[in-house]
């Protein structure tokens, strides 16, 4: 039987060489082999290292909530961007009054001097709600009310809160928690 004939890998027939063909076409099929993978992977120039677990991530494209390290489609990166541009920045309040009760999305500047200061968390929050403050005074006596919710899984509120020191809170699992 003649040898095959072929260019690429996927045109290589799997039966062949065939049982009954001549030992001294085994040189043809060895250069078929070897001009078909060249052929196949004309640009591979050097070893090819990645495992067959990357290999095979090889035109799979992420879908949102994906971490791994597949490539992204453009889709998904347009996605990811929109995501980001919907965000809303936090708002910047200076407050002049005691004890004012805070908003979540808010940067919170306390500049009430009189006395040490004592603002008031949100009563309700969502979870993922932030927000900041800073006492803009003299005392080191400043304390966040918790306002019936907990901070950092405690029934107390944040005392001995320096003066000029951003503070960040997040509202996670029940609880808020100090950035």
């Amino acid at each position: 039987m003649a040898v095959e004939t072929g260019t690429y890998i996927s045109d290589l027939v799997a039966t062949n060489p065939a049982g009954t063909d001549a030992k001294s076409t085994l040189d043809d099929h060895i250069k078929l082999i070897k001009a078909t993978l060249l052929a196949t992977f004309a640009n591979i120039t050097g070893a090819v290292t990645p495992t067959h677990t990357t290999l095979n991530k090889v035109g799979v494209t992420q879908s949102p909530g994906d971490n791994t390290t597949a490539p992204a489609s453009t889709a998904f990166v347009q996605a990811a961007i929109a995501g980001v541009n919907a965000q809303t920045a936090l708002t910047v309040t200076i407050t002049s009054t005691a004890n004012p009760t805070l908003v979540a999305g808010t940067i919170n500047d306390l500049t009430y001097t009189a006395a040490a200061n004592a603002p008031k968390l949100p009563a309700s929050a969502s979870s993922g709600d932030e927000l900041y403050l800073r006492f803009s005074n003299s005392y080191y006596t400043n304390e966040v009310d918790r306002n019936g919710l907990t901070i950092l899984g405690s029934a107390s509120n944040l005392t001995g809160c320096p003066p000029n020191i951003f503070i960040g809170f997040k509202y996670i699992n029940g609880s808020w928690g100090v950035l």
